[in-house]
């Protein structure tokens, strides 16, 4: 992958935000644009900047990782990062990637974001599988036969038969 994913980290506790923010300086492809101390200033900093991954903790005061969690753009992704197991189901119904139980080991976080490479991955090559479809199989004399699709007129329905 050769684009670096931007990550922001939301997190009240200043160890907390230290120590998800030498995780992503020592991982490869991901950049760290932002360290916030309250989901308030990340809501101002991701108004105006792209952000791919968020790594959220939820107990934070005013607005809790939860409620931040519902407003982020739906193609960033968020890992959640909390001392908290009771959140775990509310975290996966919002469709995070991850959740991240602390202290978090490094291979943990790692193999959490593995999971965001992983995924992209496998969209680009389902898309590029797409587009390079030119053709179809459809089924005649007992057997799959293979039609590219310039090769194709028209094709006119008969009841369950395709002519």
């Amino acid at each position: 992958m050769s684009k670096n994913l931007r990550c922001v980290v939301v997190d009240d506790e200043p160890i907390a935000r230290e120590i998800i923010e030498s995780f992503i300086v020592k991982t490869p492809n991901l950049e760290l644009l932002k360290s916030c101390k309250n989901a308030a200033e990340a809501i101002g900093f991701m108004q105006n900047s792209a952000v791919d991954v968020f790594f959220l903790d939820i107990n934070m005061p005013e607005i809790n990782g939860l409620s931040l969690a519902k407003i982020i753009n739906q193609k960033s992704k968020i890992i959640f990062t909390t001392a908290y197991r009771d959140y775990a189901v509310d975290g996966f119904n919002l469709n995070v990637v991850d959740y991240l139980l602390k202290p978090i080991a490094f291979d943990r976080f790692f193999e959490a974001v593995q999971k965001i490479f992983e995924e992209n991955i496998s969209l680009k090559t389902d898309s590029d599988a797409q587009t390079k479809k030119d053709f179809m199989f459809v089924r005649a004399d007992r057997k799959m036969v293979k039609i590219s699709f310039q090769d194709i007129f028209y094709i006119e329905s008969l009841g369950d038969y395709v002519k």
